[in-house]
């Protein structure tokens, strides 16, 4: 019978290795007591470790930790912990521990060894923490043949810790035991959980399985954040829809995201999670005995999530929990899970967070000659050149758009950008002479939009285009532009003027992009309005991407982007910015697509 050890490595295992305790930490003394075959180790990492900072930090490791110890310092819990603190869960610290844990038991036939680094948000991402966890359960429960689990509960943070216990439930079928050491540096003992909690774990097992056919019923908790609501109701059918909410999230605004479902509402204090409880109870009580019913615990207040689960349990429902992250529904009772349905377009991200929007401009894009195609790849290669000339384009552009409104022609233009020759005729003909070109364009208003910036914005579209051709992002779209419904007159709204624009955006499956070119100098409200964009039609899980011609120059403009948590893409390696963006993504999609 193989057996496995899974736990987690935390900072008394890390010390251990530095020489900086008079023990071995917990890893080490639970494999000096016990055989294992497989040891598998989740190692967590933080999610700046690939900073460029960070990297750049860590080069100093192995130089400062020989510093410590040539200067009799490694028992000055001062010096010492702030070492710790500076290269803690950082992949300079996992390779560290790993090459010292492998010699402590290089001497142990037939072992097997395997480190998992994991990147949380922060030490204690519950979120995050479970699904690794799950990860490696599931991992384990694949492989063949007759085995032991055991589950080590000291080394990590008390989080991690109460995660294990939860992940042993969602694998009823896995022999599998708890350890502890109640003293570091001794023999672990065996804990187990609360026969109720295993009891009442078991009580709600037939509701979850049921819910691959859906419920009759759906309660949604419901805030300030509606994409919860939204993937509750893609991911199951369900006859009816219930949200819960307050007065000050009316949850209408769902209603036309329900296509022939029941729609309801009900209110509560989202503050009081008994209230919460014996509301559903009561609405639950007039359905049929046999109802099916599903309760989504992803919005509102932890008080009303507390009321809601004590009302699943007492009705016999399905609690289930939207781990975004991870991109995985998740059964609260067992643990199941199952991948989230992906939202494969950007006008539902747009409609749900906006309400009255519509999209004026759908963003497609059909211009794209390949006589556009070569302009714009000129432009891109020449853009040092044209930089210059970007404020009497911009006030050119401006006279043309005053112009447009009130439904007249272009005025002509001709300008000298040094390497390229622009003009444009009464006949609205463009031209375009310099840099190897020679071309013209007929009927083309809009030349001088483009020529102030709006170049980039295609420029930086035909670096995406192949992603979505390859299924990595869905809907790509370029100058969507967004109204907004200020009189809605039931079948008939008067729609107002344009109330936003998007330069570029598209989707991943669960999350929204937004990018924002900027062919000049890129300013501090610029990424403020990017942000506030990213985080008012994007939600948690929206993300924000900068394309511009050049590295902005202002340290408070740079330090404004990191601190946004934007994607900076610019200058010489523009490209290859955007290939490790998209790389990124597929990476994700696969490894999260892969886990069951």
């Amino acid at each position: 019978m193989r057996k496995f050890l899974l736990t987690w490595y935390g900072i008394t295992d890390f010390r251990a290795s530095l020489g900086f305790e008079n023990t071995g930490g917990p890893i080490a003394a639970a494999l000096a007591v016990e055989a294992y075959s497989d040891v598998v180790i989740l190692c967590y990492t933080r999610v700046e470790n690939d900073y460029p900072e960070c990297i750049e930090t860590q080069k100093s490791f192995a130089k400062d930790l020989a510093t410590i110890h040539s200067e009799q310092q490694q028992n000055d819990w001062r010096t010492t912990s702030a070492f710790v603190s500076k290269f803690a869960n950082t992949d300079a610290a996992h390779k560290h521990f790993i090459a010292w844990l492998k010699s402590r038991t290089q001497d142990v036939a037939n072992v097997k060894l395997s480190f998992k680094s994991e990147t949380l948000r922060e030490l204690n991402d519950t979120e995050g923490i479970y699904a690794c966890a799950t990860r490696a359960l599931d991992l384990v429960a694949q492989e063949a043949g007759e085995k032991l689990v055991t589950l080590y509960l000291s080394p990590g943070t008390p989080v991690m810790a109460f995660v294990w216990a939860f992940a042993a439930l969602g694998h009823p079928a896995l022999k599998k035991r708890l350890i502890a050491s109640p003293v570091i540096g001794k023999r672990p003992e065996t804990i187990s959980l609360p026969a109720e909690w295993l009891e009442r774990h078991g009580a709600n097992q037939n509701a979850t399985r049921d819910a691959g056919n859906g419920f009759d019923v759906t309660y949604h908790l419901f805030g300030e954040q509606r994409m919860p609501a939204l993937l509750g109701i893609r991911q199951f059918e369900s006859s009816r829809h219930i949200f819960v909410n307050s007065k000050e999230y009316p949850a209408g605004c769902m209603r036309e995201f329900i296509e022939g479902g029941g729609f309801d509402e009900l209110p509560v204090d989202p503050w009081d999670a008994s209230a919460v409880r014996e509301q559903i109870i009561r609405r639950a009580e007039k359905l049929p005995a046999n109802a099916r019913i599903g309760i989504n615990l992803t919005g509102g207040t932890k008080l009303m999530f507390a009321g809601a689960l004590a009302a699943a349990r007492a009705i016999g429902a399905a609690p289930f929990y939207f781990d975004s992250r991870n991109r995985r529904v998740i059964f609260v009772d067992n643990f199941h899970s199952a991948p989230i349905r992906p939202i494969d377009s950007v006008e539902t991200f747009l409609q749900l967070n906006g309400d009255g929007l519509r999209l004026s401009q759908n963003g497609a894009m059909n211009e794209l000659t390949l006589d556009r195609l070569l302009l714009t790849e000129t432009l891109w290669k020449q853009r040092d050149k044209i930089a210059h000339h970007y404020k009497d384009l911009c006030k050119i552009n401006d006279d043309h758009e005053r112009l447009r409104k009130n439904n007249a022609d272009p005025t002509p233009f001709k300008m000298d950008c040094n390497c390229l020759v622009f003009e444009l005729d009464k006949n609205r003909v463009a031209t375009v002479v310099g840099a190897g070109l020679d071309l013209r364009f007929e009927n083309w208003p809009g030349f001088a939009r483009y020529l102030s910036g709006g170049w980039l914005e295609e420029y930086a579209y035909s670096q995406f285009k192949p992603y979505e051709d390859a299924g990595v992002i869905k809907d790509l779209r370029i100058n969507v532009e967004l109204s907004l419904d200020l009189e809605n007159r039931g079948r008939f709204p008067r729609w107002d003027r344009t109330h936003n624009e998007l330069d570029i955006a598209f989707t991943d499956g669960h999350s929204l992009y937004i990018v924002e070119c900027k062919a000049g100098k890129v300013m501090q409200e610029q990424v403020m309005k990017l942000q506030n964009l990213v985080r008012f039609y994007g939600g948690v899980e929206g993300r924000g991407i900068v394309a511009c011609c050049f590295t902005p120059s202002a340290e408070s403009v740079r330090k404004k982007i990191k601190d946004a948590k934007l994607t900076l893409c610019c200058g010489e390696t523009f490209f290859e910015q955007i290939q490790a963006l998209m790389n990124g993504i597929a990476e994700r999609a696969k490894s999260i697509g892969g886990s069951t």
